[in-house]
């Protein structure tokens, strides 16, 4: 295509190293992993099972009484393969 500007540009990667070589920035680090909440729920799965806590809903053991109303729910064929719209002509 003439008079359409072009520039190559790439990317080299240099000085790598393993994860936890370097420090990381405080403004990234969030308050689970300063507390380490994430060892801290391995090692209650570890010793009574991985159904013995959760986050959130994930710890209910029965379904919750209350239900969120799907009347209005927007169509999901952009993601869900099995209800993807069926065209047949003829």
């Amino acid at each position: 295509m003439d008079g359409v500007p072009y520039a190559r540009a790439g990317v080299m990667l240099t000085d790598l190293s393993p994860a936890g070589a370097a420090p990381q920035l405080e403004i990234f680090t969030t308050a689970h992993e300063e507390k380490h909440i994430g060892a801290l729920l391995g090692g209650v799965m570890d010793k009574y099972g991985t159904g013995s806590i959760g986050l959130g809903r994930a710890g209910m053991t029965a379904a919750p009484d209350w239900g969120m109303k799907r009347q209005a729910m927007s169509p999901r064929y952009t993601t869900e393969w099995d209800e993807l719209p069926l065209v047949k002509s003829g």
